[in-house]
């Protein structure tokens, strides 16, 4: 063997050694310090936050997409913030303990309801609940969208490659990336989020903000819920609308929006019935429990839109998850 050649083999196998050596590294950082809790049952940074992390609440639909991907789970609580607020997956009782996850992502929309029904429905898990509200049909978009290749196994497999290998990945596995978030509370390992009373202060700026946003329902969004439907066709799928606060109520009628609202609950219960799926309108749940935002939290709702596991037991009772207290 000409010894320029076997110069050329010896050069290539140090670079692929050094390449072997720092592609370790990384994973090894990342994996260690597991900043999106989807390695580790404990990971590091939860001593140092007491479960607070600026990432899970700032990048919810990544952190959340790679949980549902990683976890065991025979029952996924799917829907926007107020299931992730609202259902404590240690309130389920008709489920083994461990193996609920709270697959909620804060501010989904109709046209995303697809992607992460693809996602959960890969994991096959034996049920399903799927909670709507109205802010998923008339919001007409959201900063960052699901990437719709976690439809597919390439795109799921590519997500999960990159969360090891990816650069945000490896940005992320430092302290000072998850440290510091400006919300109260903290995660747990199922996906719910425990969340302080709320000073008036804040219910007010959040009633506030819905007065600005709040939206008339857009029909076409219902095509989102009937593709998440046909792509959940293989579980057990149980679907409600969420409970409504007064507050909220007020900021409806105000808006001239409530003929609206009443559109878009007999629309999803049209498109339900359609495809023989059982649909709970839990919307008058939080009825006997009014909310003033002008005097913060209560023990049953966080915020206009947001309800306590208070509230929150009470619906996983009416899905059958739970058993009511006599």
């Amino acid at each position: 063997m000409p010894d320029s050649e076997a110069a050329a083999r010896r050069f290539l196998a140090v670079t692929a050694a050094c390449l072997a050596v720092l592609v370790a590294g990384v994973a090894g950082r990342v994996i260690g310090f597991d900043a999106y809790w989807i390695f580790r049952d404990d990971p590091p940074w939860r001593a140092e936050t007491g479960g607070n992390s600026r990432l899970l609440d700032r990048q919810t639909r990544r952190a959340k997409v790679l949980q549902a991907l990683t976890r065991r789970y025979d029952l996924a609580l799917i829907g926007s913030s107020t299931v992730y607020h609202g259902l404590d997956p240690a309130d389920v009782t008709a489920v083994a303990p461990g193996r609920v996850f709270n697959a909620g992502i804060s501010a989904i929309i109709a046209t995303e309801l697809p992607v992460i029904a693809a996602v959960v429905a890969s994991r096959a898990p034996a049920r399903a609940v799927l909670g709507l509200d109205y802010y998923m049909f008339s919001r007409p978009r959201v900063p960052v969208h699901l990437d719709e290749a976690l439809a597919t196994p390439g795109g799921r497999l590519a997500a999960l490659m990159g969360s090891v290998l990816g650069r945000y990945a490896l940005a992320d596995s430092r302290l000072a990336a998850v440290a510091g978030g400006d919300d109260p509370g903290s995660w747990t390992r199922e996906g719910y989020r425990l969340t302080p009373p709320l000073p008036a202060a804040l219910t007010l700026e959040n009633d506030a903000t819905r007065r600005r946003t709040t939206a008339p329902f857009r029909p076409e969004t219902l095509a989102g819920l009937a593709l998440a439907l046909d792509r959940l066709s293989g579980i057990d799928l149980t679907l409600y609308l969420s409970p409504v606060s007064d507050a909220q109520r007020r900021v409806l009628a105000n808006l001239g929006l409530t003929e609206d609202f009443e559109r878009w609950r007999a629309a999803v219960t049209q498109v339900c019935a359609a495809r023989n799926r059982r649909l709970l309108d839990l919307t008058g749940l939080g009825a006997p429990y009014p909310f003033d935002p002008a005097r913060g939290s209560t023990a049953a709702w966080l915020d206009n839109l947001h309800y306590t596991p208070l509230i929150g037991r009470q619906v996983l009772a009416r899905l059958g998850l739970r058993r009511e207290a006599r």
